[in-house]
């Protein structure tokens, strides 16, 4: 894991998650509240179990997510970038339920609730458009989810074409 360049991009934030341009103050804001983090091959981004309060959003690279089931870490999905990982936990503080692991080199942004916390003090604009990215975000997921129960559904009735 390496740190050498800190910087985040915004422009990418700009287009991809939060939807608008950013002023001067919002950009010196953000950059105060996300860590740019660059992850190798192979390494852990987050680990079931670890404490709640931190978002993270991946910006290039690829991930596996992980569960722990019958002793063993089941691949569960892979994410690419624009992934968000912990938004539950960091919304409730409750433990990780999955690890996510780095399958290619990746640069990850992360966010810490009271970094979010004091984003909410002075700039509600930017808090509303990092929510809504983390409602969609989570909008999709339970959406696949619910087709690939379908999906299930229809097979084990014998209702599949």
């Amino acid at each position: 894991m390496s740190n050498e360049d800190k910087s985040i991009d915004v422009a990418w934030l700009e287009e991809n998650i939060l939807k608008r341009k950013l002023s001067d103050s919002d950009k010196t804001q953000l950059a105060g509240i996300i860590e740019r983090i660059e992850f190798s091959k192979g390494d852990t981004i987050l680990t079931e179990g670890d404490k709640g309060g931190v978002l993270y959003l991946l910006r290039s690279g690829s991930a596996d997510i992980l569960m722990e089931a019958a002793g063993t870490q089941r691949r569960i999905t892979a994410a690419t970038a624009g992934a968000m990982f912990g938004g539950i936990t960091f919304l409730t503080g409750e433990p990780a339920s999955a690890s996510v692991v780095a399958n290619t080199d990746s640069v990850v942004y992360k966010m810490t609730r009271s970094g979010y916390s004091q984003l909410m003090q002075t700039n509600q604009e930017l808090v509303y458009a990092l929510f809504t990215y983390m409602l969609v975000y989570a909008s999709q997921i339970v959406r696949r989810m619910n087709a690939e129960h379908a999906e299930m559904m229809e097979y084990m009735t014998g209702s599949h074409k």
